[in-house]
Formats: C-alpha cells, sequence, structure tokens
C-alpha cells in the first residue's frame, strides 16, 4: 500500500513541476506582450530557475543524511511559494524573481523524486518506477501548451495557469506527511570534498559532461520553439499550443517505449538508440516550409529525447548508490547548468544567426553527447 501512495505522491509532484518548467516556451508571445519585452528575451526567465539548480547538489546531501523525504518537503514548499508569487506577478522582474524559487523546487524535486523511489525498488525493476515519473512528464508535456494556451487565451493573466499548481502542490504536500522515510547515511557531509569525490570518477566526468552536451538540444530548439512559429509562420498562441501538442506526443511515445525497454534490453543500449533518434530529427527542422513539418519532426526529437533520458537517469540511480541522493541531483544540476548558460547567450544566437544557429548547435551537441554516452558500460545485474 505505500507502494501505490509513493507512486501517487511522486506522480503528482513530477506532473505539476513538469508543466510549469514546459509552460514558458508555449507561452513565450503572450509573455513578450504581456511584460513589453522583446520576443527572444523571454528566455531570460529561465535564467534564475536555472541558476539555482547550482544549489541543488548541497540539498542532494541533505537529502542523503536527513532524509530525504524531509527534502521533498521542502522543496514542494519552494516550489508552491514561487507558483503562488508567479500567479500575481505584473512586472517581468517579479515574474524572474518567482521563477528562482519555482527553480529551486523544480530540481531539488526533480533529483529527490527518482531517488526516493529507488530506496523501495531494486534495480533490475527500476526502469518501469523511472518509466512511471517519466510518463507523469510525458503527460505533462502532451497536455501543457493547450492547458496553457487556452487559460491564457481566455483569461489573459498568469494567476489562471499557476494558481492550480499551488492547489495541486498542497495536495501532494499533506500526502507526503503519510509516506514512509527512507534509510539515513549520517556520513554524508556537506562539504566541497563529497562533490570532488563523485567528480574525479572519469565514469562520472563522462556522464555530466555528457548532460551538458544532451541538454543543449531541447535547451535551444524547444526554447526558441514558439517564437520560431510565431515570426515564420504566424501562428497564433492557441495554434502554438496545438503544435506543441503535436511534438508532446513523441515525448509521451519515448516514455513509454524506454520504460518497457530499459529493463528488458538494457538502459544505456536504449538511451543510445533513442538519442540517435534525437540527432536525426533536428537536422531539417528549420528548413520546412509548413508548421505541421515541423512539429511532425519535434515530435520525432521528443520521442528520442525523452526516451533517451528516461533510460539514461535510470541508469545513474545506480552508479553511486551509497550517495544517490547526491549524485542525482548533480545530475539534475548539470542540466540545470546547461539551462543557465543558454539563457545567457541563447538571446544572442538567436539574433546572430535565428532558429537556423540555435538548432545547428544543438545537434552538434548532442552528437558529442549521444558520444560520450556510447563510452559507457551497463552496470552489471546482481
Amino acid at each position: 500500500m505505500n507502494q501505490i501512495f509513493i507512486y501517487i505522491t511522486t506522480f503528482i509532484i513530477q506532473f505539476i513541476i513538469a508543466i510549469e518548467m514546459n509552460m514558458i516556451g508555449s507561452i513565450a508571445p503572450f509573455l513578450s506582450d504581456y511584460f513589453h519585452i522583446k520576443a527572444n528575451m523571454v528566455v531570460l526567465f529561465n535564467l534564475g530557475f536555472s541558476a539555482v539548480g547550482i544549489l541543488v547538489p548541497y540539498l542532494g546531501i541533505l537529502a542523503d543524511r536527513f532524509g530525504k523525504k524531509k527534502i521533498l518537503n521542502i522543496a514542494l514548499l519552494f516550489f508552491i511559494g514561487g507558483s503562488l508569487l508567479a500567479s500575481f506577478s505584473k512586472t517581468p522582474i517579479l515574474f524572474a524573481f518567482s521563477r528562482i524559487f519555482i527553480g529551486l523546487g523544480y530540481y531539488t524535486l526533480s533529483g529527490t523524486n527518482l531517488s526516493y523511489i529507488s530506496e523501495f525498488i531494486n534495480y533490475e525493476n527500476r526502469g518501469k518506477a523511472s518509466g512511471i515519473l517519466r510518463t507523469a512528464f510525458g503527460i505533462a508535456t502532451v497536455f501543457t501548451p493547450l492547458y496553457a494556451t487556452s487559460l491564457i487565451s481566455r483569461f489573459n493573466n498568469l494567476s489562471s495557469v499557476y494558481l492550480p499548481f499551488v492547489a495541486l502542490g498542497i495536495i501532494a504536500f499533506i500526502l507526503l506527511l503519510k509516506l514512509p522515510e527512507t534509510e539515513i547515511n549520517e556520513n554524508s557531509k556537506l562539504d566541497i570534498e563529497g562533490f570532488i569525490r563523485l567528480l574525479k570518477d572519469s565514469k562520472n566526468k563522462k556522464i555530466f559532461v555528457s548532460i551538458f552536451f544532451i541538454s543543449s538540444a531541447p535547451t535551444l530548439t524547444l526554447s526558441f520553439l514558439g517564437i520560431f512559429l510565431a515570426e515564420k509562420f504566424q501562428l497564433t498562441q492557441v495554434q502554438i499550443g496545438y503544435a506543441y501538442t503535436i511534438a508532446a506526443i513523441g515525448t509521451i511515445s519515448g516514455i513509454l517505449l524506454a520504460s518497457l525497454l530499459a529493463d528488458r534490453v538494457g538502459k544505456l543500449k536504449i538511451a543510445r538508440i533513442f538519442f540517435i533518434f534525437m540527432i536525426f530529427a533536428q537536422i531539417p527542422l528549420p528548413y520546412f516550409n509548413g508548421p505541421i513539418l515541423v512539429s511532425i519532426f519535434v515530435a520525432i526529437f521528443a520521442l528520442g529525447l525523452d526516451g533517451g533520458w528516461t533510460a539514461y537517469q535510470t541508469f545513474a540511480t545506480e552508479v553511486s548508490p551509497q550517495n544517490r541522493g547526491t549524485f542525482m541531483n548533480l545530475f539534475y544540476t548539470t542540466n540545470a547548468l546547461t539551462v543557465t548558460f543558454y539563457s545567457f547567450v541563447g538571446s544572442f544566437i538567436y539574433s546572430l544567426g535565428g532558429y537556423y544557429l540555435a538548432v545547428g548547435i544543438g545537434l552538434i551537441s548532442s552528437a558529442l553527447g549521444v558520444f560520450l554516452v556510447s563510452t559507457l558500460k551497463e552496470k552489471p545485474v546482481n
């Protein structure tokens, strides 16, 4: 019975944080008009959101030392508070500030969610557990564009999309209070040396660098997709939502396929196969003359990305089992650093070469990432 409630609670958490994270790209034209800023500057709203991910490894150590459930509760409060602040933001500075709290909640919850579940499920069956969380992510990805764009078009304010996060976050918080705490590792210390020990391992270095390269592709390709569709095809906000929904079908398909195959075929092998799909889908993206073809190939891109990510993060849960919370938070911190970096340079890249240059850089980066993944070996199953 505890496992059922664990799945339900972590599913809700993953669902709401994924909606918020996926929402910004699809409503980028609205945010540009709402706050009276240039369209290519909307990406800066990801800056504070992702920069706080640098702090997440410290919370990972605290999760190992004091219990992952406690950290989930704290992170959820940050997310709820940030969402409440975003609901009533009338200036771009206040909205960017609210996303700092949301980001701290997002990256902590993302890393700790899976490490929390992993404490109750053995490695051989962990692909299914990862699949449940990624399914929540996938459903959120499909649901988000229509949810966000329809409410924004009807009410023309941020509270219509952010207040539901507050309500669901409170429900998840109450459910968490009923769940068991994880095993506590009192030897886990809050110090830089712990991070250095993890980073010195050659296998870990390859994993973290590969995450940076692979995460570059979606950061550039998806962040500017809504702006690209609006500028090149003059799509409305609701039409952009439909395009994102078509693309999101690839996300849910990739997650489901990877969840079914990862434990049988091998987590790294499945990750490599799906990431290769992601690479080839990027090549023609900026050159299509119709939004339908763009949406279809973004769907293939999303299938490869999220299918590969589902298998890859499951593999990562057993790389350092004694410090799983710390390692998984470092895993997601690397992703946060990637988003932070491209939040700084993304608007410049788009101004310099448009969607063509953004996708081109993402293509080269993801190819380098897949090469590194191909040099890793699957952990033997005992």
